[in-house]
């Protein structure tokens, strides 16, 4: 006999708001992991206080104190948060291998394990000289013992990331090697901008790598695999095989994108194609995120439908398919996030609850930090869950405008036309992706232009324009990437029509990155408008619920913001004074000249590392100072370290005049005739300089060249390096470029000219540098622009204890300023410090 209960009325209120625990406690654990960041506590004094929070807070639950109770439950929550982010951040074991790493590559001995599938990395042929390998093996391994001398052997822990020289593909998980090389803790970074290698391996709980190079350098010493090993290794087979299949039936210029689209491996993807998808605003594409789980669950869903199953047992497949799919693809943020909210509504689906969305994004955003609290600091996982908060919102807004009218109403009437209705819905549907398209990038602009200094307007076009066909695109991918694993001779077909699909949205985006109004590189927004900017456009989307007034304030807010933000970059005046920047580019030279009348000239920029790379390097030092233009780029002489990042440069950053030596134009170096076709095409009109004459940037500053002569021209490259002094306020700063043999006996000839700054000719070479131009100068200070730690060390007898060496391999980019009242200031970006 069945029984009915009745359930007591609840309120209409409460029915609408459900409510949303994990939304408080993802809030709260962020806080926590902030604060740890910020004001970093020993472990035991959060543990203790998490403690002494969770006591307060059962001893107020039972006395019945609700909101006392409330607050010491969130203050445990979060302390245990930051002693979580301590914990991952900050701490690793006595014997940790890291602890006998340093600064500078030590030669040693290590036995380990590896523990992550090992990947081979193809280097640009750019940045390679020609006894280098242009493949590298790179893969994490657990460590057993280090020697680092032939008698003793210590037993250690920790996570080392081993590169090697060179492609080695016998090379499995589990194996134990015995490897030679050298040990040293990751690099940091030299410049403002830089790229910190070091916080981001300790952020994967990595705190020092090794390095050999040659291949002869690893031994296999045994294998040892336990049942996580295991399956790591059939997840490898899997993703194998798929890899196998991708590059079987797609054309190699394709391959690559789909590997990265499909199973989020973007190692196999050229520089061009990268800089196409970021320049054209469709980076997010090439990223699996919550895009390519809705896509996945659609085609999952639609499938099962199609053949005949249930909507209870389709769901089954989701729920079993997506978690899978997250593993195959390393399971990084924005897919775990993508993967946990859609798990979290496809079961509450299946027992006939729908919870709240924001919820289950906060259920996803406590899984990625319980996976890895410093994940809060990555700019992805940061973009993944502002775009899904952007589209939800979009579409809460969209429901409710369309419930206020009739025209665009899911419910209006139709007209009996099939094909009016057909256009109607086709009507709906490009709204909706118009205006979430603009939503997403709305809000995720700012900060891509913080940390990618790019706005690619045309990005938010191209997604509305592109996404029928990305979805189809999306589906036959899934469909060959599917069926063509288990029978690759029946459906590798699919591979075909896949790759056909693909070459048109390359086509795509390769034609909006081309577009000149399409993207724009700007200087990093700062922290405090960046702050103010979501703090003003999410507070309303948060506060002013289930009303269209939230997104209209959020909207009218950011705009407001924005407009305050360019009217302070229009009125903020120039730093006072000349700065000159010798940035640290390696085994090259690129110096940045800062006018007090906001204009800026750079003097060489190339580098023995490669220019693509080099030119990155130069354009955030320059985007650090607030600008995004240099009005001259003055070059010294045709060797490529001193050259090789114009081409890349002048696409970035457009100069406005390319000034060089007659001697320079030798169209018989690709260098030089890449440097001068690419900034022509730029718009940069190429000058020549000579002794005597003068470049006038700013009418206080002064900038003449004092070598060489107009009709002077050596046989090699170096004499011919045109010498540059930066006079303002009584000082002076010279700049040498490689200057030896003639030139350099020519410039002793000429009158003694004292600097208070002075470029070391030839990155420190002692037949550069002889005791002559040392007398002849008088140098204060001595700028070495070289990789080569022990550089100082030579030149210190040449040039006497009067004169301060500076390096940019120990000091990073070094920064002179000379104030209007003739003050020279010295600050070091690696050992920060001030002269007068």
């Amino acid at each position: 006999m069945s029984q009915i209960f009745e359930l007591p009325d609840k309120p209409a209120e409460s029915l609408e708001r459900p409510r949303g625990p994990a939304i408080v406690i993802a809030v709260t654990a962020s806080l926590g992991i902030l604060a740890d960041r910020a004001f970093p506590l020993p472990l035991d004094l959060w543990l203790g206080l998490t403690s002494a929070c969770a006591l307060c807070w059962l001893g107020l639950y039972r006395g019945r104190c609700r909101w006392p109770a409330v607050l010491m439950l969130v203050l445990s929550w979060f302390c245990l948060a930051a002693a979580w982010h301590h914990y991952r951040w900050n701490c690793r074991a006595e014997n940790d291998i890291a602890n006998s790493a340093t600064n500078e590559p030590a030669v040693a001995c290590v036995v380990g394990k590896i523990i992550q599938a090992p990947w081979i990395v193809h280097q640009p042929a750019s940045n390679l000289t020609s006894w280098q390998n242009p493949d590298q093996t790179c893969f994490l391994l657990e460590c057993r013992s280090l020697a680092l001398n032939v008698t003793d052997s210590l037993t250690v822990s920790g996570t080392l990331r081993v590169s090697v020289q060179g492609a080695i593909t016998t090379l499995e998980l589990g194996d134990l090697l015995r490897m030679t090389g050298k040990l040293a803790l990751p690099l940091e970074p030299s410049n403002p901008g830089d790229f910190d290698q070091r916080k981001f391996l300790q952020s994967q709980g990595v705190f020092s790598v090794f390095r050999t190079d040659h291949a002869d350098g690893v031994e296999v010493v045994g294998r040892e695999r336990t049942v996580w090993d295991w399956l790591l290794v059939f997840r490898g087979g899997l993703r194998t095989r798929a890899e196998t299949l991708i590059a079987t039936w797609l054309t190699p210029e394709t391959a690559p994108v789909a590997q990265a689209m499909l199973l989020g491996s973007r190692v196999q993807i050229d520089e061009e194609t990268r800089r196409a998808f970021r320049e054209s605003g469709m980076l997010h594409v090439l990223a699996i995120s919550g895009m390519n789980v809705g896509l996945l669950w659609s085609w999952l869903w639609s499938l099962s439908r199609w053949l005949g199953r249930s909507a209870a047992t389709s769901t089954w497949i989701v729920l079993i398919a997506l978690p899978v799919y997250a593993m195959v693809t390393d399971a990084n943020p924005p897919i775990v996030r993508a993967t946990v909210v859609a798990v979290i509504v496809a079961f509450g689906k299946l027992l006939g609850r729908s919870g709240s969305v924001g919820n289950s994004l906060a259920l996803a955003g406590l899984s990625v930090l319980a996976w890895n609290p410093t994940d809060l600091f990555n700019t992805g996982a940061q973009l993944s869950f502002l775009a899904v908060f952007a589209i939800l919102h979009a579409m809460q807004w969209l429901s409710l405008v369309r419930q206020q009218t009739e025209v665009f109403s899911e419910e209006a009437p139709l007209p009996k036309s099939y094909l009016t209705a057909l256009g109607g819905k086709f009507l709906r549907a490009a709204i909706d992706a118009t205006v979430v398209g603009f939503a997403v990038w709305g809000l995720t602009s700012p900060l891509i232009a913080r940390e990618f200094h790019l706005v690619s307007p045309v990005g938010s076009l191209l997604t509305v324009l592109l996404v029928l066909p990305m979805t189809i695109m999306f589906w036959v991918g899934y469909s060959f990437l599917l069926l063509g694993v288990v029978w690759s001779s029946l459906f590798g077909w699919l591979g075909v029509i896949f790759d056909q699909f693909l070459r048109g949205f390359l086509w795509s985006v390769h034609t909006g990155a081309r577009m000149d109004a399409g993207h724009v590189y700007v200087p990093s927004p700062p922290l405090w408008w960046l702050t103010g900017f979501y703090a003003l456009t999410l507070l309303p989307l948060v506060v002013i619920k289930r009303s269209r007034w939230g997104p209209a304030l959020s909207v009218r807010a950011g705009l407001s913001w924005i407009v305050i933000g360019l009217t302070w970059e229009l009125v903020r005046p120039p730093e006072r004074g000349v700065t000159c920047t010798f940035i640290s580019v390696g085994h090259g030279l690129s110096v940045l000249i800062e006018c007090p009348n906001g204009r800026t000239a750079l003097y060489d920029a190339g580098s023995m590392v490669g220019g693509a790379s080099v030119a990155r390097t130069i354009s955030q030092a320059l985007w650090t100072t607030g600008r995004s233009r240099l009005d001259a780029v003055i070059v010294s002489h045709a060797d490529g370290d001193h050259c090789n990042a114009l081409p890349e440069l002048s696409r970035i950053v457009s100069p406005g005049g390319l000034f060089v030596h007659r001697s320079f134009l030798d169209w018989s170096q690709p260098p030089v005739a890449d440097a001068i076709e690419q900034s022509s095409r730029s718009g940069a009109s190429v000058r020549l300089l000579s002794e005597g004459q003068s470049l006038v940037l700013d009418p206080t500053v002064s900038l003449n060249v004092i070598h060489p002569p107009r009709d002077f021209r050596s046989s090699q490259d170096n004499p011919n390096s045109l010498i540059l002094s930066v006079e303002y306020a009584g000082r002076r700063i010279l700049l040498t470029g490689d200057l030896e043999l003639d030139g350099l006996e020519r410039l002793l000839r000429s009158p003694p000219l004292h600097a208070d700054v002075m470029l070391s000719p030839h990155h420190g070479s002692l037949k550069a540098n002889p005791t002559d131009l040392a007398r002849w100068a008088t140098p204060d200070y001595l700028v070495i622009s070289t990789p080569e730690s022990g550089a100082a060390d030579r030149l210190t007898q040449r040039y006497g204890p009067e004169t301060q060496i500076l390096t940019t391999a120990r000091h990073g980019s070094i920064r002179f300023r000379i104030t209007p009242e003739g003050e020279l200031e010295v600050e070091t970006f690696k050992q920060t410090r001030r002269h007068r």
